[in-house]
């Protein structure tokens, strides 16, 4: 009982501290006394797995936002926030997320991604630049919700059932990852003579 009691203490003491994810920049540093959210939040295109020359770019910077083991505030929408914030402050023209991680109840709870900062030396290639379709804010915020809801129903399972609760409740709210129908039609039968 002892054991069951310090690890619920335990966990309402790290989920009421609210810590923020991990984050490591590499090539720029913050203004000295600020913090991220100290920044103005500017919309900055966001696009996945850019290909592009250095010819063509400056690299102003990269991050990386990951779990420091007592993360909280680290869902999708803080850490965009955050990249957006950052690279902003940088003068991105561009955010190239280069690898990301959705939150999972069983390893972890936050979102990690990598992102690189890119601004064009051609600054007409700069001025028709837009996100990806799936950095829109209200998806991000969306999957974010949905991921906070699936990591406290989890995180409540586990709790009130132990390790078979922790299991029921994974698999009762994994998100659905069913492949899309496809129009295509199906190859004719070759007859064999």
């Amino acid at each position: 009982m002892k054991i069951l009691l310090g690890l619920l203490l335990g966990v309402a003491v790290i989920l009421l501290s609210g810590c923020a994810a991990g984050i490591t920049r590499t090539g720029y540093q913050l203004p000295p006394g600020k913090v991220s959210k100290d920044l103005p939040l500017e919309a900055v295109p966001i696009q996945a797995n850019v290909q592009y020359s250095t010819n063509e770019v400056d690299v102003l910077g990269s991050i990386h936002a990951y779990d420091n083991g007592f993360s909280t505030d680290c869902d999708e929408a803080t850490i965009i926030e955050t990249f957006s914030r950052e690279g902003h402050m940088l003068g991105a023209d561009l955010i190239d997320i280069t690898e990301e991680t959705p939150p999972n109840p069983l390893t972890s709870t936050c979102y990690r991604a990598r992102a690189t900062f890119l601004r064009y030396k051609d600054r007409e290639k700069a001025k028709g630049l837009v996100s990806d379709p799936q950095y829109a804010p209200g998806l991000i915020i969306e999957r974010s919700t949905a991921a906070t809801h699936r990591n406290n129903v989890v995180l409540g399972a586990a709790l009130a059932g132990g390790v078979p609760g922790l299991i029921v409740a994974d698999v009762a709210t994994a998100p659905n990852h069913k492949p899309a129908a496809t129009n295509s039609v199906p190859p004719p039968e070759v007859k064999k003579p």
